[in-house]
């Protein structure tokens, strides 16, 4: 039984598709109206019995039809034809229809004035942003060009670098007790340096001058602000202004809250 629904299917299909090649169709060439060139990617649609085929790169196309259907042709560009299928029409061998070009009415656009793609990161990188820095009556704003070059203030990292091309100078640099002795003094004069440039920056006055505080409520702030050495010493007037003011209004409410 499953056999011969199977055979019936096979059939009815054969029979289906030799009907439609025993069907009427209608050959036709799309050509520009202008230049006379064959128009490809069309859509031809029979609204009739809703069938629809695609002109080739000929412009040739084939599509199912009787008399009195309605055939609608479409293409990007052109503007649209409809035809009214008659007997001339079935009875051609090629029905040549030409088809209208379309121009297209875009809206307006601006054109970027910043150019390629190079020129716009370029000028982008030269736009002047806010770069969130306070302005501090009596302090001088950081330079926008800052030192990029880090310099090393390790005595290790200086003896490296000056002996690397010298073994035996090398050699003398690590073992040598006088050597170490000298990379010490170093290392301690840097200190003192550092902590001599720290307390030109970070200082009591300084604090005063900038919170308005006096006498013992000074040195509680600075116990609160709690700066490292070496924040000290990487920030400059400017920065280590900002800094103080901003744990100033932190202190300002902690106080606040205790005082209630």
């Amino acid at each position: 039984m499953l056999r011969l629904l199977f055979i019936m299917t096979i059939l009815a299909g054969q029979l289906a598709a030799a009907h439609a090649q025993l069907r009427p169709q209608v050959h036709g060439l799309l050509l520009d109206a202008i230049t006379e060139r064959p128009v490809s990617s069309a859509h031809i649609i029979n609204f009739t019995d809703s069938l629809a085929t695609i002109s080739s790169s000929e412009g040739m196309f084939s599509v199912i039809a009787t008399e009195g259907d309605s055939i609608y042709i479409s293409c990007i560009g052109y503007y649209a034809k409809a035809l009214i299928v008659d007997q001339a029409k079935l009875m051609a061998e090629l029905v040549v229809v030409r088809m209208m070009p379309r121009q297209y009415e875009l809206a307006e656009v601006e054109v970027n004035p910043l150019g390629s793609k190079a020129q716009f990161k370029e000028r982008f990188m030269e736009l002047d942003v806010d770069d969130g820095t306070v302005d501090v009556i009596g302090v001088k704003r950081p330079s926008k060009n800052p030192r990029t070059i880090p310099v090393t203030e390790d005595a290790d990292e200086i003896k490296k670098a000056k002996y690397l091309l010298n073994p035996a100078s090398f050699i003398y640099g690590n073992l040598s007790k006088d050597a170490k002795a000298r990379q010490e003094l170093h290392r301690l004069k840097a200190e003192d340096q550092k902590h001599d440039a720290n307390r030109l920056k970070y200082n009591e006055k300084v604090v005063a001058r900038i919170t308005g505080y006096e006498g013992e409520k000074i040195r509680d702030f600075m116990d609160f602000c709690n700066f490292s050495d070496s924040q000290v010493y990487q920030m400059n007037d400017y920065q280590i202004t900002v800094s103080i003011l901003s744990r100033q209004r932190e202190f300002e409410k902690l106080r606040g809250r205790s005082d209630r």
